[in-house]
């Protein structure tokens, strides 16, 4: 970690109330102490080390998230931590999102472009996932390892328009609502992060990362809809 993100980190654990010594920079014991309680203080693991989720609780200010299932991966819990998060409308640019397109690899630097596959490879790389680093939603249809049916937190991508059509919708599967449509987590739903419910008949196929130590659970959780379908995602 570099040493400005250090003091970002020692003046955010202050703002909190936990004492990392002297904001300079240097990740010493002091500073490794006051990460511990303040991990403690949000039920995370007590420990040093800082990954995306401690440093969205703690910088951010996003909230801590706990499991809506016991299968619910590191990936997915780091994705729910940003429902609510809506590109701007204007000239100005959510910096989130334009994190996320530096993270993949592209050259876009605004919230206007279509930005579902931003948010999953952007979240799925800040848990040390290899994305395809592509803004191409379709990209993940041979991404990971393919799935026969729908699994907790895996990826699934959707057809857009028809379904011999390159456009498509790329997001996470989190359950399945009352009337057992898939419930899915993505960006650039209705221009913000959240969980809509969709057709199974616009699955293109649903993939799993490669080298992780989560195994795919198909217990889908029931997750209550409006009974509102989502049928475009522009």
């Amino acid at each position: 970690m570099s040493k400005k993100k250090v003091k970002q980190l020692q003046r955010s654990l202050i703002g909190h109330g936990f004492n990392p010594g002297s904001v300079d920079g240097i990740w010493g014991p002091i500073t490794e102490a006051a990460i511990i309680d303040f991990k403690r203080s949000v039920g995370l693991r007590p420990r040093p080390y800082v990954g995306p989720i401690t440093w969205g609780a703690l910088v951010e200010g996003r909230p801590r998230m706990r499991k809506v299932s016991a299968y619910e991966s590191t990936w997915l819990l780091n994705a729910r931590s940003y429902i609510g998060l809506r590109e701007y409308k204007g000239s100005s640019h959510n910096k989130k999102i334009l994190a996320w397109w530096k993270l993949i690899k592209t050259s876009f630097e605004d919230d206007e472009t279509p930005w579902c596959a931003g948010f999953v490879g952007g979240t799925l790389e800040e848990v040390g996932i290899r994305s395809t680093r592509s803004a191409m939603a379709r990209s993940y249809d041979k991404w990971g390892s393919e799935l026969s049916k729908p699994a907790v937190g895996c990826v699934v991508t959707f057809w857009r328009g028809s379904k011999s059509s390159w456009k498509g919708h790329v997001a996470y599967v989190v359950g399945k609502d009352q009337n057992g449509r898939l419930m899915c987590l993505g960006g650039n739903q209705g221009d913000e992060v959240n969980i809509k419910a969709f057709s199974s008949g616009r699955v293109v196929g649903y993939r799993w990362p490669v080298n992780v130590k989560e195994r795919p659970s198909y217990n889908l959780p029931l997750v209550n809809s409006d009974g509102t379908v989502s049928r475009t995602e522009a």
